[in-house]
């Protein structure tokens, strides 16, 4: 059994941490702000810095950080390694401190001609606090990505609910004491993140002494190891960029095609009058929506990716391709068997899921806002197995350093969304956006897996294909069971309201949950073992190859 399992306990478990924190953050954001234009406005805003947090900080940069700084740590030893960090810190400051004041000024002048009051001028105003937030999760990410290579992931894995709790922590204030102008609840909200960012980097400080990382402010353009990783960063950038680009735009179409504050429900093209396909809110529930499926997507899927990415590119430092197959083959059974139950779990326990936890202040003032939540969240659900293995596929080709075909797919993945974007909104709303990013996801999901095993290490496909026809017949058996208890046993007892609706949630999920577990276990899913069981101690790896001897992704499994 892969060793990386041990670690999966431990980001897991402090995932799960983190996410029923956003579940509260969320729950305080829709009593506080609601559904409403405002709230489109600040998703639309949040949306800035977490487009850079995705693409540099826990993606291209982190995915061209790893390799090339286990390869120090494999061949240059502990005092190289932390040089190399310690460069990439300062670089990675110096970079976004730029970009971060040319964002302001931009966003300030937009805001400019803008008329007050307006939705674009809040976004415009909200952007410009917010986008410093990008430069400290940026950096947050970097030492995240250092400690898990000195197989620490306890402190990276907790900074996310430092966020959520001061997000709560503004909400709630914001509640009490600016009731009567939302506008200025988001601002202090704003104002939170902020603070949050710089806690987050500070409570990393103490894992960083513990693992021997120290930092020392060093500047050399011209190190061997910066070279390597900005010609990896770029097209990880594009490649990375376009997917997280695609989540920015669907907030972007969601806010240009629906009206905002006091507008009317038509907008002009040339001569025409068009109905918007989409009403105020759109904005928002794509904001809460993709939150609910995200739950599992973090506490396990991102969470595995997390731990197996070290594995992997030890594996090929080593040039252990078979190793590197094997890893990669586990990753995506144990993918699939935790996201095809999932996406069908929270399809069936969606709606009690959002009236309980959402359907409450000013989100339910919005007669149809958890009606329309529930939709798109089902949708996104549909495709939660195809965004799981995306992340195990994707390490793999940055483990081989490979970068080009990941760029490629990423192209023709971002122009299908973009396609089926511009297309679905129409008869779909909100929904087709996100119904776009699944078959999108799953284009991905397919190329990727047949050129990964076709170009560096051949997969265990007659396993996987096996471990996938089991978990659809386990996930079957949940579907049947969890629907009948939500849907016709629940409704049955004299409860009405939120308890109803926590008695269809958690009782929903505990009998799901059961059945599907009691179902692998008859079918022998060796998956469930393997979450359940200790991990055996990781074998040593083979011995490493001479310092000039390039990675070759041609010399792979057969």
């Amino acid at each position: 059994m892969a060793s990386f399992l041990k670690h999966l306990r431990t980001v897991s478990s402090l995932t799960l941490v983190s996410r029923v924190a956003g579940l509260a953050r969320d729950a305080a954001l829709a009593h506080f702000i609601g559904a409403g234009w405002v709230m489109d406005a600040y998703a639309m805003a949040f949306r800035l810095p977490n487009l850079l947090r995705q693409l540099l900080g826990e993606g291209a940069l982190s995915a061209a950080f790893i390799p090339v700084f286990t390869d120090y740590l494999e061949h240059g030893g502990r005092k190289a390694a932390n040089r190399f960090m310690s460069l990439m810190i300062v670089v990675l400051v110096a970079a976004l401190a730029a970009v971060t004041l040319a964002a302001d000024g931009v966003f300030l002048v937009l805001r400019y001609f803008t008329e007050a009051g307006s939705k674009w001028h809040l976004i415009f105003g909200l952007a410009t606090v917010l986008f410093p937030f990008g430069l400290m999760v940026c950096l947050v990410a970097l030492l995240q990505a250092a400690l898990n290579c000195r197989q620490h992931f306890a402190m990276p894995a907790l900074a996310p609910v430092v966020l959520n709790l001061f997000i709560i922590g503004g909400a709630v204030a914001a509640g009490l004491w600016l009731a009567t102008d939302p506008v200025a609840q988001v601002y202090l909200i704003s104002g939170s993140i902020l603070v949050a960012g710089i806690i987050e980097i500070v409570i990393q400080i103490p894992a960083m002494r513990r693992t021997e990382l120290a930092f020392r402010p060093v500047w050399d353009l011209r190190d061997a190891g910066l070279r390597r990783v900005l010609v990896l960063v770029g097209p990880m950038a594009l490649a990375i960029g376009l997917v997280q680009f695609n989540v920015f735009l669907d907030s972007l179409i969601a806010n240009l095609l629906s009206p905002g504050h006091n507008d009317p429900a038509t907008f002009h093209l040339g001569p025409w009058e068009i109905a918007y396909p989409m009403k105020e809110g759109a904005a928002s529930v794509l904001y809460y929506g993709p939150l609910i499926y995200q739950f599992p997507l973090g506490v396990f899927a991102i969470a595995l990716a997390t731990v197996v990415f070290p594995v992997l590119s030890r594996q090929a430092v080593h040039r252990d391709f078979l190793g590197l197959a094997k890893t990669a083959s586990h990753g995506v059974r144990l993918m699939l068997f935790v996201g095809i139950p999932a996406g069908l779990g929270i399809i069936l326990v969606c709606e009690p899921l959002i009236q309980l936890f959402l359907g409450h202040g000013r989100f339910a003032d919005a007669p149809d806002a958890a009606a329309r939540t529930a939709w798109v969240a089902s949708l996104f659900s549909v495709g939660i197995w195809a965004y799981s293995v995306n992340h195990i596929f994707l390490r793999a080709f940055y483990a081989m350093e490979d970068i080009r075909t990941p760029l490629r797919i990423a192209l023709l993945a971002a122009g299908l969304n973009l396609l089926l974007n511009l297309t679905l909104v129409w008869p779909l709303a909100e929904g087709g956006l996100a119904l776009s990013t699944v078959i999108a996801a799953v284009f991905k999901a397919v190329v990727l897996a047949w050129l990964l095993s076709a170009r560096i290490a051949h997969l265990e496909w007659r396993a996987i294909g096996s471990s996938a026809v089991r978990t659809l017949a386990a996930a079957a058996v949940m579907g049947v069971v969890t629907w009948a208890a939500v849907q016709w046993a629940a409704p049955m007892l004299p409860l009405a309201g939120r308890k109803l609706y926590a008695v269809q949630l958690f009782g929903g999920m505990a009998i799901g949950a059961a059945a599907f577990a009691l179902s692998a276990r008859l079918l022998r899913m060796s998956e469930l073992r393997d979450l359940l069981a200790r991990p055996a101690p990781e074998p040593e790896p083979p011995a490493a190859p001479a310092p000039d001897q390039p990675l070759d992704p041609d010399n792979r499994a057969r």
